[in-house]
């Protein structure tokens, strides 16, 4: 018999069989092993307390069923006084027996066994005339010096405070008593005060870790079926935030922390929390419960999520408005990517160039799309948007955003694209090897010209070599007559030109009309009276750059992220297989989204097939043969080397090694 109720029967369908209505005695004599040795009668509503007779056999410890833990040395051989006391209890005589201790406890101030004394009134006191009266000796013998008249005490002081309608107090006192051992009767009152004050509780933290300190320590449970029942009303009652605080606290593979981990992956799963997601699954892939239909079916929804699917990837794309064209290059490298990898399927979502349809369509992709990665989108603010939507599921997205700020967005962001200070700083570095010294920028009074301003002079104190001041011109500037002889008077002569392809086809020839020119080898022209030394980043090139002004570009450094005069095998594979393709050459975002689904696929061949191991592997096993300059990511999952730099020798571009 487990649950043996309270005069108020909150539970009718789960008590055992009582005395019929109105009945105010019992039985009491009997096995000692299985039946109280006495209980004076008690009635509420014309029904027994069953339970207070139970805890009656506590005045008796028979030494067939003592506690191996918590047990006294006086509770072996009690003094006789208290052994009289017991007798009366026995025939029947609480009063006789309330006297007996009474007198003993006068008798024997501040001893030990004077403790034992107040345990047995306190607990024959609750059994007859209410916990009222029996808190006062019950809290005096929970103050015993010896241990385990205390904790004895203590389980008696938290069935009194479930009485008085105090469900969290008597939480409160059973929580250091969980793991401990008691006799029969009393391991009983302890299942059944916990499991009871966890139904009425509204603190489930405290209830949690209270029934699984007992699930732990103390056995089968009486009645299984409440005590699961128990357990699940009270994750019900915990908020997320105390589910996630507590998990960490329960034992695992028992019944508490099991369902715990099944809130909390159900959560994770609305919420794509990839972390959340896989604390949880983890704890209950090895629970008992993993091979119920429903814990197997929440974790087959858990590994599909962490893992996505080998066989998807998706794509954030601006396919209108601001940037299509953009997109559209870099749609057509992936598809051409496709056709020559054999696979994955790509899964493709405008982004329109907004943050907020970005992340709309991430989410679609990740939860709907179950990708394994993300390609795109292409802008920083819409990576971002993107970055933020994927951040909890783990899905590796690999952006066409060139900023330097895109990869500190999200820890699954990768940046394929070199920022501008990486070109920046490849110009650099490799003109002061050349042994340049006296560096200076021109450049066009707008956001971009004013970064690269800022980024260029950062950069050249880097090397340790000297600058001039930059000169700025009017965007739009058709003549660059006065502000290329401004910076001639200055004397520097490594020039950054920060414009546009178009724009540097006629600032070039500015320079050689001024008497300076660019030379890759040989002696200045007639009337010629000073060399330059022109650095290009990669938006000042143009396929066309050369054609238009390379007279005036000899020996100029550029970096250009996708050569289209490359002999490279790969690189002639995919130019013609573009052309071929799509009617035109391809252009070098085309060439971006080519290497980028080529990275995703070639590192899903080599056998990291989930979303985890496919981000890992990204920064540390997958080395391409790339069209573009990015070979592989660094553990900051940016170009792991530094951008491609050319010269400008003739009609062609010789690579700089």
């Amino acid at each position: 018999m487990y649950r043996a109720l309270r005069m108020t029967d909150r539970l009718p369908p789960l008590a055992p069989s009582r005395e019929p209505h109105g009945a105010c005695t019992r039985r009491l004599k009997g096995d000692p092993l299985s039946s109280p040795v006495s209980a004076a009668q008690s009635c509420e509503a014309g029904q027994v307390s069953m339970r207070r007779a139970a805890l009656l056999t506590a005045l008796v410890l028979v030494s067939a069923c003592a506690p191996k833990g918590v047990q006294s040395p006086v509770e072996k051989a009690p003094p006789a006084e208290v052994e009289r006391a017991r007798a009366l209890a026995a025939e029947g005589d609480a009063d006789a027996a309330r006297r007996a201790y009474e007198s003993f406890l006068a008798a024997h101030p501040g001893t030990v066994e004077a403790d034992l004394a107040r345990l047995e009134l306190g607990i024959l006191e609750a059994a007859n005339v209410g916990c009222e009266q029996a808190m006062t000796h019950l809290w005096q013998a929970k103050d015993s010096p010896d241990s385990a008249l205390s904790l004895r005490a203590a389980l008696h002081v938290a069935d009194c405070q479930l009485e008085q309608k105090k469900p969290e107090e008597a939480l409160q006192t059973l929580a250091p008593l969980s793991r401990e051992r008691f006799a029969e009767n009393e391991q009983r009152l302890l299942w059944d005060t916990a499991v009871e004050a966890s139904e009425e509780t509204l603190d489930a933290q405290t209830g949690l870790l209270v029934m699984d300190g007992l699930i732990e320590a103390g056995g089968s449970p009486p009645d299984p079926e409440r005590t699961s029942a128990a357990v699940e009303l009270l994750v019900i009652k915990l908020s997320l935030e105390q589910a996630a605080a507590l998990f960490d606290s329960l034992v695992p593979q028992q019944e508490p922390k099991s369902a715990v981990a099944r809130r909390l992956l159900e959560q994770g799963l609305a919420a794509q929390d990839a972390e959340l997601i896989g604390r949880s699954a983890e704890a209950l892939r090895s629970d008992p419960t993993a091979d119920e239909p429903e814990v197997r079916a929440l974790i087959a929804r858990a590994d599909e999520f962490l893992h996505g699917n080998p066989f998807v990837v998706g794509a954030l794309l601006p396919l209108s408005g601001r940037g299509r064209e953009v997109g559209r290059q870099l749609l057509q490298g992936m598809q051409l990517a496709a056709l020559h990898e054999g696979g994955p399927e790509i899964l493709v979502e405008d982004t329109e160039g907004n943050p907020t349809v970005a992340t709309q369509a991430a989410d679609r992709l990740v939860e709907d799309g179950r990708v394994v990665a993300l390609l795109g989108p292409v802008g920083n603010r819409t990576t971002e948007a993107a970055a933020q939507a994927t951040h909890r599921s783990g899905v590796p997205l690999l952006t066409f955003s060139a900023s330097d700020t895109a990869t500190a967005i999200g820890d699954q962001v990768f940046r394929a694209l070199y920022s501008p200070r990486e070109e920046v700083r490849a110009l650099v570095r490799r003109a002061r090897e050349r042994g340049h010294s006296r560096f200076v920028i021109l450049y066009p009074d707008h956001g971009y010209g004013r970064t690269m301003q800022r980024l260029f002079t950062e950069e050249v104190a880097a090397v340790g070599a000297s600058t001039c001041p930059g000169v700025a011109y009017p965007p739009g500037t058709r003549s660059f007559v006065e502000a290329v002889k401004l910076l001639l008077e200055q004397g520097c002569d490594t020039i950054l030109l920060a414009d546009t392809g178009a724009q540097v086809a006629s600032i070039a020839p500015t320079f050689a009309a001024e008497g300076a020119w660019s030379l890759a080898e040989g002696r200045l022209p007639e009337g010629a009276d000073r060399e330059v030394h022109f650095l290009l980043p990669s938006p000042s090139w143009s396929p066309t750059l050369v054609p238009r002004a390379g007279r005036y570009l000899q020996g100029a450094l550029i970096v250009v992220p996708f050569y289209d005069g490359s002999e490279a095998p790969t690189n002639l594979q995919f130019r013609e297989s573009y052309q071929e393709r799509y009617g035109r050459p391809p252009g070098t975002f085309a060439a971006y989204g080519y290497d980028a689904y080529r990275w995703v696929a070639l590192t899903l061949r080599q056998g990291y097939q989930t979303r985890e191991s496919l981000a890992a592997a990204l920064t540390s096993e997958t080395v391409l043969t790339p069209v573009t300059s990015t070979e592989s990511f660094s553990a900051e999952r940016t170009p792991a080397t530094a951008a491609r730099v050319y010269e400008v020798v003739g009609a062609a571009l010789l690579e700089q090694e």
